[in-house]
């Protein structure tokens, strides 16, 4: 059989998306590239020019200060302790909550799924200062330990509603099969759920290590000891105190912006893949 010839509206379509996807990547590229090119100039280049390419010898050292002076690697530890444990208890809570919402019922389990989902929409702002005098009385302001709960108390909702949509598409007769084998609650998670949702799983940890990572409300007002700083608190600081040298500026900026690429490139398959098993279904 020969195969039917494709139109030009075909044509079009396909290349409309892609003008359009192209547009798109752009405009979240550029900030990169407009952040690395003013990080590489001095002072007087950036002021004659600065949406233009460097001139002159490349200015590396804004990085060397940055690593030396600000003490940006200490930020980095800082704020990786956070984001790590942050994600690490989602998952650790999410998996086995999701699960449980997903493919094991109970009695009252669509009212407390419910419950869960309406903490969406309380916003942050309302939440933050009870929380503060809660913590306060039990010693976690200025503590690592209490960052991370307040973000396992934020993101835990989202967690279980992205992992719980996608756990409820495992088929039913894999579990099944794997408890007529004699498989405990965990093993069933280890063998099944987790193989089969792991696209979930992998959207879960690229996102919110990202917004652990990139938050800067939440460890500005619980963390007071200047070495307990995570990058972002630190950088905005860096741009009060540095507000005539924008290239030094950009260059912490970029460098805050690896750790986040890194995990997404980690992760990018496993996103794709989530993404089009989403579609299948």
């Amino acid at each position: 059989m020969h195969q039917k010839k494709k139109s030009f509206g075909y044509y079009f379509g396909r290349t409309i998306i892609f003008l359009i996807l192209l547009v798109l990547a752009i405009s979240f590229l550029y900030p990169l590239f407009y952040m690395l090119l003013n990080s590489l100039k001095d002072l007087s280049s950036y002021y004659k020019n600065p949406f233009g390419l460097p001139s002159g010898t490349l200015q590396w050292s804004n990085f060397v200060t940055m690593i030396s002076q600000f003490k940006i690697l200490t930020l980095f530890k800082n704020s990786f302790i956070i984001s790590f444990f942050t994600v690490l208890g989602l998952i650790a809570f999410g998996i086995p909550a999701s699960y449980a919402f997903a493919k094991l019922p109970f009695k009252g389990s669509n009212g407390i799924y419910l419950a869960i989902l309406a903490t969406l929409f309380v916003p942050a702002q309302v939440t933050m200062i009870p929380m503060y005098v809660s913590f306060a009385k039990v010693g976690l302001i200025n503590n690592y330990a209490g960052v991370i709960i307040a973000y396992w108390a934020a993101f835990l909702p989202e967690t279980i509603m992205l992992m719980t949509a996608n756990f409820k598409g495992i088929p039913n007769e894999l579990i099944e099969a794997a408890t007529i084998d004699g498989a405990s609650f965990f093993s069933r998670l280890k063998n099944v759920v987790v193989p089969m949702g792991w696209p979930a799983i992998s959207l879960s940890i690229i996102f919110f290590f990202i917004n652990s990572w990139n938050d800067l409300f939440t460890p500005m007002i619980m963390l007071k000891s200047m070495d307990k700083r995570t990058v972002m608190v630190a950088l905005s600081s860096l741009i009060g105190r540095y507000t005539g040298n924008p290239p030094f500026q950009y260059a912490g900026l970029l460098m805050s912006a690896i750790p986040a690429l890194i995990v997404y490139v980690i992760f990018e398959k496993s996103i794709v893949k989530g993404m089009s098993m989403g579609a299948i279904k």
